[in-house]
């Protein structure tokens, strides 16, 4: 991973554990590079990246500031994605796919009441899917969203309801993919993601 690339992710993960909301503005270069503990040219570097991406917005003379994120048109884009990414991991993932599964799926159980570690391993098992989907071009376009979609998570985990509804489709999704069942898990894929369009309206 590019070293801005790093960089960039340490300081999304530090804004999400701190729960800024869009809009809120982002600690000060040399508070965020101390707790970071990297220089302030290597801070602005990851800053550009999520500046590039959306994440962040600067204005000018008065700081950095998270950027709104509009769910309605990421889900958009996972719709298109995501659902093709499960067909295809149903087909051809390998017995290591279906443990990394299941431990993903035990993990969200174990975290059902923490929103943070519920959004990690929610990303973990997406991640494991489009793994086992075996198509570089999925793991590269959603690589590339992954900044974004690590943003929406924060949103999407804080309600308790969309938690207890996600851990049950990504059941169904497991549950398909170690099947071999393709359109079921196409079909779980993409309940998962209306669900969660319908639920959480967009910033």
């Amino acid at each position: 991973m590019p070293a801005r690339n790093h960089v960039a992710e340490r300081i999304h993960e530090l804004l999400t554990e701190r729960r800024l909301a869009p809009g809120d503005r982002l600690p000060p270069e040399r508070q965020l590079a101390a707790e970071l503990g990297v220089s302030r040219s290597s801070l602005r570097e990851g800053l550009r990246r999520l500046l590039d991406l959306g994440v962040v917005q600067a204005r000018q003379g008065s700081g950095s500031y998270l950027a709104p994120v509009d769910l309605a048109d990421l889900l958009e884009a996972r719709l298109r994605l995501e659902p093709y990414a499960a067909r295809l991991a149903a087909r051809r993932r390998e017995e290591r796919h279906v443990r990394a599964l299941e431990d993903a799926l035990a993990e969200l159980r174990a975290t059902a009441g923490d929103p943070a570690a519920f959004a990690a391993a929610d990303q973990r098992l997406h991640a494991i899917v489009v793994e086992a989907s075996g198509s570089l071009a999925l793991r590269v376009l959603l690589a590339a969203l992954a900044d974004l979609l690590r943003h929406s998570r924060t949103t999407t985990s804080s309600d308790p309801d969309v938690r207890a509804a996600t851990l049950v489709r990504l059941e169904q999704l497991a549950a398909a993919v170690r099947d071999g069942d393709a359109s079921a898990a196409e079909r779980a894929m993409r309940t998962h993601l209306r669900e969660i369009g319908a639920a959480v309206p967009s910033s």
